[in-house]
């Protein structure tokens, strides 16, 4: 008994199947090999917010539900969403879980890098723009990260600018905790 394995799909069929799902290579980078932090951060950044669930890397995929609130920030870059004071609270926040998400689920030490970027940006974002804390990590522990990030040469600038920004609150914020009476995290 032979086992029919293509479900009946002639070779022409299965020809037009296979490209489905497999990304291009972006200029820059190295097909074949994997992408370095510094590709692929950038490949996140500038693409437009991946919205289509079908698609393994987009955020309703990564986060298992299609948040309605971004639906005004689809067309928008990444970029552009983390480094504007008009972004949404709500689309930081999802664009902090889509990070931390990447971050657990990376196959490689680039993805988790690219994905801590991302969760790091974000709540950067929150603080210099909306003056608000998206996350439980201590004022010194986020000043750490920001610097440790800024200080990756695989950061793009704008990044670089934000997490550098992020860090001045977080001595701001400091600087009250302390006279109030203490860190009161």
């Amino acid at each position: 008994m032979k086992k029919e394995t293509t479900y009946g799909a002639s070779s022409e069929g299965l020809s037009r199947l296979l490209p489905i799902g497999v990304e291009k290579p972006h200029a820059g980078e190295n097909p074949g090999s994997d992408p370095t932090p510094a590709e692929l951060l950038q490949k996140i950044l500038t693409d437009k917010l991946p919205l289509d669930p079908a698609v393994p890397h987009s955020l309703p995929a990564v986060l298992k539900w299609p948040g309605h609130e971004l639906l005004a920030a689809s067309g928008h870059t990444m970029a552009h969403l983390l480094l504007s004071s008009e972004t949404d609270l709500a689309v930081i926040k999802t664009i902090k879980d889509y990070g931390k998400e990447l971050v657990r689920r990376g196959a490689s030490d680039c993805e988790r890098a690219a994905g801590t970027a991302i969760y790091f940006a974000a709540i950067a974002s929150a603080l210099v723009f909306h003056q608000e804390r998206i996350t439980q990590h201590s004022n010194e522990k986020l000043h750490e990260a920001f610097s440790k990030l800024q200080q990756k040469p695989w950061i793009p600038s704008e990044l670089g600018n934000l997490f550098q920004w992020a860090r001045e609150k977080c001595d701001q914020q400091k600087g009250k905790l302390e006279t109030k009476g203490g860190n009161h995290e």
